[in-house]
């Protein structure tokens, strides 16, 4: 009985043992998953940062900020981007590429303030108006079929008053900004525009094709 009793034990212990073994080896594979889904997860963010950082280097952004959400004030904005974009229009028709299209804004900066400050007092405000070029954060921004990546982009800043509304942007190089209100579907003569400038895997990371995003998505997945 004694013997018996020592077997049950023991086959009890053993058990337990293997038991325990069991449990250790699923919490080691628990862990190294969780692991490679964090290496995973941290290497498309790396992918998707140098994407949209090379795409930055090859766009120039206009900005225009409104004093406040009040109905008014964004009405303003829009009315000042409409009529510098108009104004702008004339001096950047003929620039050839983004380097000298930079150059061109800093060289009419002072000019594109004093238009943006005159639009703004015809219209029976005495904001005050700054326009600059500058590097700022964006979240990801939808215009027309482009979405455009989250991320620091070189840009024209037109600031109206305290900048404390609601924004307007277009890509000012290459030429993507509509001049009516709406952020219409982007003309397939500016998308070949973009397609010069950009890679294929860079255009097509922000290109609104469900079926052309999905290939860079699982690029990104395979690596």
């Amino acid at each position: 009985m004694k013997n018996v009793r020592k077997k049950s034990e023991n086959i009890r212990w053993k058990l337990w043992i293997l038991s325990a073994g069991i449990a250790l080896l699923l919490m080691a594979g628990g862990v190294r998953i969780h692991k490679l889904k964090e290496e995973k997860y941290e290497l498309q963010n790396r992918l998707e940062r140098e994407v949209q950082q090379n795409i930055a280097k090859e766009v120039l952004r206009f900005h225009v900020i409104a004093n406040s959400d009040t109905k008014e004030d964004q009405k303003l904005k829009m009315q000042v981007k409409t009529e510098l974009l108009e104004y702008m229009n004339g001096f950047l028709k003929e620039s050839d590429g983004l380097e000298e299209t930079k150059e061109i804004v800093l060289g009419h900066l002072t000019e594109i303030k004093q238009t943006a400050k005159e639009i703004v007092e015809e219209s029976g405000y005495e904001y005050r108006v700054e326009a600059k070029m500058e590097k700022c954060e964006f979240p990801e921004k939808v215009y027309g079929n482009c979405t455009f990546p989250k991320g620091e982009y070189e840009t024209l800043t037109v600031t109206i008053g305290a900048g404390k509304g609601h924004n307007w942007w277009c890509v000012l190089y290459p030429s993507l900004c509509f001049i009516n209100d709406s952020y219409g579907v982007v003309a397939d003569e500016k998308i070949e525009e973009l397609k010069k400038v950009l890679t294929e895997e860079e255009f097509i990371s922000i290109w609104n094709d469900p079926k052309e995003r999905k290939k860079v998505q699982i690029s990104w997945k395979w690596f």
